[in-house]
């Protein structure tokens, strides 16, 4: 198979692969929706949050690019325009794969769709993480294509586009940390291949020159609207996150799902080739696997990103290894044309199936409390609202303001205060009640069998406005209860408290 053909056999097998799992309707793609409709209504990223009331701060937000042109596009294409960008953007991400793979055409193209299929669980829907995987697989790329030509030193123009990559990078996505790891590990591979006697080395010239370049790299993170705090705020990021039991967080050996033993059997592939490939691994090859190992072991959102950065190298040890097997009988000519035609015609079927309205609509039917939030923004219903975790976006997306939540998916902007009582409401620990007093809860829009809806459907002072089969809503109709006295109540109106009252629109 000819490289030409390779290369659209394989954007055709990854578009097969990735458009299965849509349409994805990520759970955090509607609070990004919602504050990039912020940035561009307000035509600023420096306002009070709009969508939360329990923490009404400026948000120093690393991915207000992203997020804009989120909001712009679903404006123009609606979400099926966004989730079709999504598609592209995987797809991209791993036709660079493809190009940095030193391998036969044929053996790239199964490679690629192998390890698109690992990383096929995480990538998510449209999510702003998207483009830093893209750019993750850009500078592997990159890097790869610099060892290739035995490139031993940097090029003038690579001091401008890189930093200026990184710059981009800063304002899309909180990944870019990971790229100045990779970076670093690159340089210190190289020197201890020169020690080892290991092939390839670009030398200490090249070293020296990529650590100005890493400077000029970090210096340009910093060029946010934010400036440094930016970058102070993904690190915060990067901790807190560590410490809530979100899911994409958590290391991947403590999840019992079909997407770590995806990944589980890509690993062992890498470490059989590590053994029994006649290709000899370099130190660059271990540092970045030890690296990508040890990321993904940590947190199940690095599976995607080990997929993307040891796909080249395990192409490279099984085109090493199928290149000594013995000659067998040309393939016939007719078959690379049948395949491509067949996958074509399997693309451009699963692409009509799945990108099409009805089944957007049906999914977020199935997934979210479609009905509840119409039957909410019909009555013009206005309040403090704790919802589920992976609601949250959701609902201050569809309800435009009129209903601020409780927290939604931004766990590195919400202090860990109000996460722990945000799960100590949701959940009905100890004092719960005094949560939700607390924080002027108005309003509760959770599952029929969230731990919550079960204590409120037995408490004084709530009353059940609304029940299907996907959300209950309560609402606070109580008024002060000398058992759990609201905290600093503004004021008093009528024997309640104000944060008590129904609130409908005009009052």
């Amino acid at each position: 198979m000819t490289e030409r053909w390779a290369t659209v056999l394989a954007a055709l097998a990854l578009v097969i692969v990735f458009a299965t799992a849509h349409p994805v309707l990520d759970p955090d793609m509607w609070w990004h929706l919602a504050v990039g409709d912020a940035i561009l209504r307000h035509q600023s990223v420096r306002f009070a949050d709009p969508l939360s009331f329990t923490h009404t701060a400026v948000w120093v937000n690393a991915q207000w690019l992203s997020e804009s042109l989120f909001a712009a596009l679903c404006r123009l294409v609606g979400l099926t325009g966004l989730e079709l960008l999504a598609l592209v953007v995987k797809v991209t991400a791993f036709l660079f794969v493809f190009a940095a793979m030193e391998a036969p055409p044929l053996t790239r193209v199964w490679v690629t769709f192998l390890f698109a299929f690992g990383a096929l669980p995480v990538m998510g829907g449209v999510r702003p993480q998207l483009f830093s995987f893209l750019l993750l697989a850009l500078l592997a790329f990159w890097l790869h294509r610099q060892r290739s030509l035995r490139q031993e030193k940097v090029s003038p123009a690579t001091y401008l586009l890189v930093p200026s990559l990184f710059a981009l990078w800063a304002n899309l996505h909180s990944f870019y940390p990971l790229a100045f790891t990779l970076l670093f590990l690159t340089v210190i591979a190289d020197w201890w291949n020169e020690g080892m006697g290991w092939q390839p080395v670009l030398g200490v010239r090249w070293r020296r020159q990529m650590g100005l370049l890493l400077a000029l790299c970090a210096l340009a993170t910093t060029v946010t609207p934010f400036g440094w705090h930016s970058v102070k705020q993904v690190l915060v990021n990067i901790v807190q996150s560590s410490k809530l039991p979100i899911e994409e967080w958590q290391p991947a050996l403590f999840l019992r799902h079909p997407m770590v033993m995806i990944w589980a059997g890509l690993l062992l592939l890498w470490l059989a080739c590590l053994a029994w490939s006649p290709k000899r691994a370099d130190a660059w090859e271990m540092l970045w696997g030890a690296f990508a190992t040890v990321s993904a072991l940590t947190g199940v959102r690095m599976l995607a990103v080990w997929c993307l950065l040891m796909a080249p190298f395990v192409g490279a040890h099984l085109g090493r290894w199928l290149a000594n097997l013995p000659s067998r009988q040309e393939t016939p000519r007719w078959l690379p044309v049948a395949t491509l035609a067949l996958c074509a015609l399997l693309a451009g079927f699963l692409i009509a199936a799945k990108f099409s309205p009805p089944e957007f609509r049906k999914r977020e039917r199935t997934e979210y409390p479609l009905q509840a939030t119409a039957w909410l923004f019909q009555r013009k219903l206005l309040g403090n609202c704790l919802t589920r975790y992976d609601w949250g976006g959701y609902v201050a997306w569809r309800l435009k303001g009129r209903v601020r939540v409780f927290v939604d998916g931004r766990a590195d902007f919400y202090p860990l205060t109000i996460m722990r009582d945000f799960l100590t409401a949701y959940f009905g620990k100890a004092k719960w009640r005094d949560v939700l007093d607390r924080y002027k809860v108005t309003l509760v829009l959770v599952p029929p069998d969230a731990p919550l809806a079960n204590l409120l459907a037995l408490t004084e002072g709530w009353r059940l406005l609304y029940r299907d089969r996907q959300a209950v809503i309560f609402q606070r109709v109580m008024t002060v209860s000398p058992l759990h006295p609201p905290t600093k109540p503004r004021k008093e109106v009528a024997g309640k408290a104000e944060w008590w009252l129904p609130l409908a629109e005009g009052q």
